[in-house]
This record gives C-alpha cells, structure tokens and sequence, in this order.
C-alpha cells in the first residue's frame, strides 16, 4: 500500500489561523450588540464574561485582526512557495505513448 503524502504544514497553520480570523472578525462585529444588550438590560442582559469579552474585542478587536490577517498573508506566501517541497516523488517509470503511424514524406522537388 502506498504512502499517503503528508501535507503541507503551512497549509495546515493557514487553516488554523484562518479560523481564529474568522471567530475574531464575528466576535468584533457582534461586540457592540453585546455591550447595548448589557446598556438596555442591567439586570437582565448579557452574563460578566460576555461582557468583558465584548470589551476586549472593543479594545483590541482591530490590533487582533490585523495581526492575523498578516500572519495569514505570510502563511500563504509560504504555503505557495514551499508547495514543490511537499509534492509526492514523481515515479521514474517511462510514460506509456501511443503508437502514431508517422506519415511519409514526401520528397521535395528542387526545381
């Protein structure tokens, strides 16, 4: 049975890294829902730990974005460039061609 080939690890590291961007990107846009909820409802709305949590995003929700859209910039740079590294062994055994019946050629009249 044949080796799987193992995957490239940055393309790993850019998925993982593509899904905090995107848990961080939801939690900095439902943020200020969040916080009104907490405004409108004191008693009733949104638990402490929500509500901190919807701080931070509001604190440093751009800072955590714009690092993870760089780090996933750079991941993918590397992901590309690095792929030929990963690729599986191609197999030295001579490609099968078809049998094409050349066509004769015709002599060339020097006139």
């Amino acid at each position: 049975m044949a080796s799987r080939p193992r995957p490239n690890p940055f393309y790993v590291l850019l998925l993982v890294v593509s899904t905090f961007f995107a848990v961080t990107a939801l939690g900095y846009l439902v943020a200020p829902y969040v916080q009104r909820q907490a405004i409108e409802n004191p008693g009733h709305g949104p638990s402490e730990g929500s509500r901190a949590l919807a701080a931070w995003f509001d604190r440093r929700g751009v800072a955590a974005l714009s690092v993870e859209l760089v780090a996933m910039f750079v991941l993918a740079i590397l992901a590309m460039s690095l792929d030929r590294l990963f690729e599986p062994p191609k197999s030295t055994a001579p490609r099968p061609t078809s049998k094409v019946e050349a066509s004769p050629t015709e002599p060339s009249s020097d006139a």
